[in-house]
This record gives structure tokens, sequence and C-alpha cells, in this order.
């Protein structure tokens, strides 16, 4: 398991010991404090409820996380200042179980809002809703979650003030921020509610989002994003301007996996290599260079092969490789490398995983 936070992260070796590591300013590590790591550090609760050998996965988001069990319960820590965790506002250093209408079979995170899709295809959302992200025809945040009038869901991704949803006929449904046309064409208007997006005779696999743009993985493994193309993130030349119109990545297909976060994307392809594009202002692309302007960056590779899973923070990337090595690039102001200290990376490197156990 390895789930990546705004400047934090959370992984699960195959002895079921779960590791933490980065920013806890709002106590997103769960450890009971809001003490900083800069190393890599076992993790413990303090909550007696909480029994960590039934976690079926940690969901990360910018500055909270979720523990989700087997049995369907949710336990959430760190910053609720737009309600994500469903209790009264405040910071939680403690992962406190969520009450949730029915059990998850899946969760998305963006910017403060959260998606839940249920095992029969509806789904919830609830937190920040300033652009109408929540999709409940209101711009105030959200502390119950909210139903939606839509059914046989079968995948869910939030942007960062957006939302995006596929059901099982292919149609794919979005709400919340439109200023870069990541949901509708013809207007910049926020969209309260859900809409049909446009997306021609793409035959979705998997759908992401950056902070406002969209990231489509088709069924042939070629990638497809429109939207905000302010740093490039669309992975090809718009000379900066958003654009509505779905566009394919120049890739090498298939591509097997992408992550998608902030303004900057990475893609695992079948050779086991990683690409990546776009924002790299602290070597988060882990091509072994930092660009503060990042004009005409487009996809490049950072990895040459035997990359199985990677995830994105906001200015920092974490890959793992199929004999458990974790690799890390970019900004590690609150230890996000779990190196030790706050030393920038440029490469995308091994981290060493040096485990502090307190």
């Amino acid at each position: 398991m390895l789930s990546v936070g705004g400047s934090f992260a959370y992984s699960r070796d195959t002895e079921g010991i779960i590791r933490v590591w980065g920013d806890n300013q709002f106590g997103q590590l769960g450890r009971g404090n809001t003490s900083q790591s800069y190393q890599v550090r076992e993790f413990k609760t303090k909550n007696s409820d909480l029994d960590v050998s039934l976690l079926r996965d940690v969901v990360t988001a910018s500055d909270y996380s979720y523990m989700w069990m087997e049995d369907g319960q949710v336990f959430g820590v760190g910053n609720n200042s737009y309600l994500p965790l469903t209790f009264k506002e405040g910071s939680y250093s403690t992962h406190k179980l969520i009450k949730l209408p029915e059990a998850p079979a899946d969760i998305a995170t963006g910017f403060g809002h959260v998606l839940m899709l249920t095992e029969n295809g509806q789904v919830y959302a609830w937190g920040r809703n300033s652009q109408g992200q929540v999709g409940n025809g209101s711009t105030k945040k959200t502390q119950t979650p909210y139903l939606f009038p839509l059914s046989n869901i079968v995948q869910i991704a939030c942007g960062g003030k957006f939302s995006l949803a596929l059901d099982q006929d292919g149609q794919l449904w979005g709400w919340g921020d439109n200023e870069h046309h990541t949901l509708l064409p013809n207007t910049t208007e926020n969209q309260k509610k859900p809409v049909k997006i446009n997306t021609g005779d793409i035959k979705i696999a998997h759908i992401d989002a950056c902070g406002a743009s969209v990231v489509l993985l088709d069924q042939d493994g070629v990638l497809w994003t429109w939207g905000h193309n302010d740093m490039y993130q669309l992975g090809y030349e718009t000379k900066k301007k958003s654009t509505a119109e779905p566009a394919p990545v120049p890739l090498p297909p298939p591509v097997t996996f992408v992550a998608a976060y902030s303004s900057q994307t990475y893609a695992i392809l079948t050779d086991g290599s990683l690409w990546s594009w776009e924002n790299n202002s602290y070597g988060q692309l882990g091509q072994g260079f930092r660009s503060a302007t990042n004009e005409g960056i487009l996809p490049g590779k950072c990895w040459d092969s035997d990359v199985v899973l990677v995830q994105s923070g906001s200015l920092f990337v974490v890959a793992m490789t199929s004999d458990g090595t974790i690799l890390t690039a970019g900004i590690s102001k609150f230890g996000q490398q779990g190196h030790g200290d706050s030393k920038s990376k440029y490469a995308l490197s091994p981290n060493g995983m040096d485990l502090i156990i307190e």
C-alpha cells in the first residue's frame, strides 16, 4: 500500500507494518500529535478502536486522511476546516470514526471535498463547496454526506474544486469548478449540479484529475487531457491556454497506470517505465532537474523500468518498484522525502525507508 497526500505519505509493507512521513501540522499522520516527521516512522495510534491489522486502505488528501477498514468503517484525521471529516470544525491528530450512511466501495478527495461511491453505484459528497463541488445546488460547505440523483456509477474522481463520476454506460458526469472548461465547453460558469461531459468516442477505462484539468485513460492505453494548461499540465502545447477539447498526451502507448495531482501527472507504461510532465518547480517530476518556468516541458522519462505504483503529492512524488523499493523526488520542506532533512531532490531515487521505531 502506498498513499500520498499533499505533503505527507503512508505506506504498508508485506509484513503489515504501516509507515508515515512528512507534514503533520494538522495531525494528518494520525500519530496523536502535530509534530513534523522528517524521517519514516512506524504508525501507531492512540485510538484503541482502530485495529490497523484490519486496514483496507489509506485515503489521503491535501491535509487530511482516512483509514478505511475491512468492515467498511472509516476513521478520519487532520484538517477539518471544510468539514471533510463530517464532525465539528477543527483539526484532529487521532483518527476518529466517521459516521457514514453506507459502507464505501471507493473514496476520492479534492482540496477539502470528498466523494464516496457505494457498492450499488450511488455517490455521496460532502465538505468544501465553494464552487459547487459537492453538487447539491449550494455553495455552502456541507457536513452531512449528500446523496446524488445518479445511478450505476462505477468510478469517481476529484479535481481541486470539481468532481467526476463515470457510469456503467461510459458517460462521464461532472460538477463544480468550470473556470477552465473541465465540465462544459461554452461557458466558464460553475456547475452546482451534475452535468454530462462530452468525451466523444473515447472509451474510458479510468478517470483522474489534476487541480483544474481532467485526465482519462482509454481502453487502448491512451491518455486524454483537457482543461487548465498554464503550466503545460495537459502534456501538450496550447500556449498556456485552457482547452475544452480532449486531446491525447504524446506518450508511447499503452499506459497502464496514471496518477495526477495539482499540476503534474505521472504515467507507468507497459515496460514499467515511469513518465512525468509539467509543474517541476521543486524537481517533483523526478527527471534530474528543476524548472521554475515550466516552459515547454512535455512528457519525459524519470525511471527506466520496474515501477508498479506511483502517487503524487503537492510538490513531490513517491513511486514503488516491484521489489518494494520506495523512490522519491521533489520538495522536502516537511520531510516529504523521508531522509531526515528538508533537502529537495530533483532526480527520482530510493529514499532508503529508514524506519524510526519509537
